[in-house]
């Protein structure tokens, strides 16, 4: 694409478009997220602007003007509140080039100062790069759901990992356990 180095900003309305391509892409290599398409274009309008209108963190990546990625972290209703599901995804023509890490701090420090306490996600276990960048940033493996997707004809476990907003201690015993 362009020389200049790949900015990371919060999402605006009018990224709609753009984004939604870059979601259809992704979407439909059948690797990475549940959906084989991007979810229909209405849904995915209200969805950006709920994010935007209520202050979750969602930040693009943009190389020159071509959206190349993003990354979202969406609260959680009632007593989960405090926690937030990140998603991400960069087109197959920018990986390896520490765009999601970028994406990713930006959007987690969004969180922290949102108030978020716990930032959560689901990963398949045959995704090792992702894996790899989610360690490093500090999240912590949780537990697994043994065959808990299909990709194509593969049943594959997912991993279930999670990030403590600084100062929470991860290795403190669980609230209510005996």
């Amino acid at each position: 694409m362009n020389s200049a180095p790949v900015v990371i900003r919060p999402i605006q309305h009018g990224d709609m478009p753009a984004y939604w391509t870059a979601l259809d892409a992704v979407a439909r290599e059948r690797r990475y997220f549940t959906w084989e398409q991007g979810p229909p274009l209405p849904g995915t309008a209200r969805f950006v602007a709920e994010n935007i209108e209520s202050g979750n963190p969602h930040v693009v990546a943009l190389d020159g003007d071509h959206l190349v990625g993003w990354c979202d972290i969406v609260r959680q209703k009632r007593v989960f509140a405090h926690v937030g599901v990140l998603g991400i995804g960069i087109i197959a023509s920018h990986r390896g080039r520490g765009i999601g890490r970028q994406l990713m701090a930006g959007a987690i420090e969004g969180a922290w100062q949102a108030g978020f306490k716990r930032v959560e996600l689901e990963v398949y276990a045959t995704n090792l790069n992702a894996i790899r960048l989610y360690e490093q940033l500090g999240f912590r493996h949780e537990g697994t759901k043994r065959l808990g997707a299909r990709l194509e004809d593969e049943l594959v476990d997912v991993h279930c990992m999670a990030l403590l907003a600084p100062g929470l201690s991860p290795d403190e015993p669980p609230r209510g356990s005996a």
